[in-house]
């Protein structure tokens, strides 16, 4: 009742400005949109606070529910992944709107500005993708120091522009390219690769970790290549991420190429031409690949591990 007296005595302006303090305000589709994206501190100290209450509420140690802690944890980075994964898809929806709107202009004012839109909606949509994506990599290397085991999406790519890209206020033409150039750049860092081989359960981690430490002192621009495996593999990704160095991960498809997926895998690993690969003890498959990089002329380097 008093709501309804305030409300009766009060301008239909004043209800609405107040409505917008309490309740916020979004601007319709196509209209210029002033808010900030984020605010970065408060949202990666909620993340912290998120992951805090996983580990040490929802499975703590001495719980059943710890044993599913690595699965809860990579969950969450997933769902984070998919999020930025999903903006991805929106911005590159934009492209084809973005090139009719260039290639259509007449110097009108209306043109102009439903371009201006378009491309303000473009760079929001970006700036969004990588927020999720400093989120994401941020609940990565919680996973990463909780498990002990680098966060990997089942499919795609686990890549990170933002410590290369800055937003800035540029035309449709240079925002298409921006995009292209910075799709290779995430999917194919530059770089000299050099892939690693070997599957087999490994205790001797510092071996893999010296061997891998004076092939970067030869090349500080080296890019690390692997399937994606168990034993030295997954010793070698962790080196990586600790080194902040590149990876390109070839993991077999099974259900393209079946049995034959792994041994597929090696051939479009080494299509890669890497500069090496250093072997490690491994199966099958790993000597497989192994005997092919020696047939093309790629050098191997076996190094011996305790067993």
């Amino acid at each position: 009742m008093n709501a309804q007296l305030h409300h009766a005595n009060t301008s239909p302006t004043a209800v609405i400005c107040e409505n917008l303090e309490y309740f916020g305000g979004r601007p319709n589709r196509g209209e210029p949109d002033p808010r900030a994206v984020w605010d970065e501190a408060e949202a990666l100290a909620g993340l912290d606070t998120i992951l805090d209450a996983f580990v040490d509420e929802v499975a703590p140690d001495g719980t059943q529910l710890a044993d599913e802690r690595e699965s809860l944890l990579w969950g969450f980075v997933n769902t984070l992944h998919m999020q930025m994964t999903r903006l991805d898809r929106a911005v590159d929806k934009l492209a084809p709107k973005l090139r009719e709107l260039q290639q259509s202009q007449d110097g009108s004012e209306i043109g102009a500005w439903e371009l201006e839109r378009v491309i303000e909606r473009a760079q929001h949509l970006g700036d969004r993708r990588d927020a999720f994506e400093r989120l994401r990599d941020c609940a990565a290397q919680r996973y990463l120091s909780d498990t002990g085991n680098t966060w990997r999406p089942r499919y795609g790519s686990h890549t990170s522009r933002t410590a290369q890209l800055t937003s800035a206020a540029i035309d449709a033409r240079d925002f298409l390219r921006a995009r292209e150039n910075e799709k290779t750049q995430a999917h194919l860092p530059h770089g000299t690769l050099v892939a690693v081989a070997g599957s087999k359960p490994v205790s001797d981690a510092d071996r893999i970790y010296a061997a891998l430490d004076n092939v970067r002192t030869k090349y500080p621009d080296m890019v690390l290549v692997h399937g994606g495996g168990p034993g030295a593999e997954k010793i070698a990704a962790r080196w990586a991420e600790s080194k902040g160095v590149h990876q390109v991960v070839c993991k077999p498809d099974w259900n393209a190429h079946g049995r034959a997926a792994p041994f597929r895998r090696n051939d479009e690993l080494l299509r890669l031409l890497p500069k090496g690969v250093i072997g490690f003890p491994g199966s099958g498959i790993s000597e497989n690949l192994l005997d092919k990089a020696t047939q093309l002329g790629i050098p191997v380097f076996r190094v011996p591990l305790a067993a």
